[in-house]
């Protein structure tokens, strides 16, 4: 038994690095083993529509929020990514915005609002895993491990056994830390966006919670105590004073005082996660370097002051900006 368990490992730790169909195909496959773990079936056969809904959530929860490329030919996106891209506009021009939100959320509202095109993923996807993933999974070099599953060809479809699950359910934890971190590692090939690990073991919580950017008003009045907005210049009421971040959040994934700005309401909303032009980015230099000269007269000192110091120093905000682009 122990023995399909290392071949499981071993199919995930030497797969190779073009893109991370293999990754949610693992990964499907240890969610699965909850739902199926108890049954009284000695195999257990998967259809490819069921499997396509799990790479559907991780592709857009990856997407959605980071937009995290995921194979290695920049020119031709997977046609998996393209069809979730596809099913994410349909959902923004349906809802009128462009606020990310988990799959999980909105998957009622799709069925409910978008349920052609949310068909139309699905079916894709389905038809893509055979020709592409299902059989390559448990292939390495030349040889096909069934001890995993088998994979039905004519009725497309994966056969796996309740053992199989059983011990994928037992040891999911260990398996997720696995497959997240060796996703992270395919996407740093393609990525030049950082804390990419992070970003890849996020997609597993419940939520991705966004910390109170309040304690940050302290920096920032001290360099800005008028309020005034970065983006139009004129002064905030308090009712529509919003901190904002110059590069998106969705890039970098971190509040960080050197990247932070005090914005009207209004002008943060339109400026939804488009990338900074170069002028807002000299802006954003010039700023960081009054910032840091006031901080260190008036006494305030603490984590966030440092790391502005560090960023100034490192040059993150023109290095993460070319990154972002």
């Amino acid at each position: 038994m122990e023995d399909r368990l290392k071949i499981f490992k071993r199919i995930i730790r030497e797969c190779s690095y073009d893109n991370t169909y293999k990754m949610a195909m693992a990964k499907a496959l240890v969610e699965l083993s909850e739902k199926y773990v108890d049954s009284e079936a000695n195999e257990i056969e998967l259809d490819m529509e069921v499997i396509a809904q799990y790479y559907l959530k991780y592709y857009w929860n990856q997407t959605i929020f980071f937009d995290l490329v995921q194979g290695s030919n920049l020119k031709k996106i997977p046609v998996i990514l393209q069809s979730t891209k596809d099913l994410i506009s349909a959902y923004y021009d349906s809802k009128g915005d462009r606020q990310p939100v988990r799959f999980e959320r909105v998957e009622e509202y799709l069925e409910k609002n978008c349920s052609k095109e949310l068909k139309k993923t699905i079916a894709t996807i389905a038809r893509k895993l055979p020709d592409d993933v299902a059989w390559r999974f448990i292939r390495i070099d030349g040889v096909v491990f069934e001890e995993v599953y088998r994979f039905d060809d004519d009725r497309k479809k994966i056969v796996i056994s309740r053992t199989m699950l059983a011990l994928l359910y037992e040891n999911r934890d260990d398996l997720f830390d696995l497959i997240d971190y060796r996703w992270g590692l395919i996407l740093e090939t393609f990525n030049s966006s950082p804390r990419i690990n992070r970003k890849v073991k996020i997609i597993d919580g419940q939520d991705i919670k966004r910390t109170d950017l309040k304690k940050y008003r302290k920096y920032l009045d001290a360099e800005n105590p008028r309020r005034k907005c970065f983006i139009c210049g004129k002064e905030i009421p308090d009712d529509e004073l919003s901190i904002d971040h110059v590069i998106p959040w969705s890039y970098l994934y971190s509040d960080d005082l050197w990247n932070l700005v005090y914005v009207h309401r209004s002008c943060n909303s339109s400026k939804t996660n488009r990338i900074p032009v170069e002028k807002t980015i000299f802006s954003l230099e010039e700023r960081n370097e009054r910032l840091l000269k006031i901080l260190k007269l008036s006494g305030l000192s603490g984590k966030a002051v440092d790391e502005l110091e560090v960023a100034i120093e490192k040059d993150y905000v023109n290095k993460f900006w070319i990154g972002c682009k």
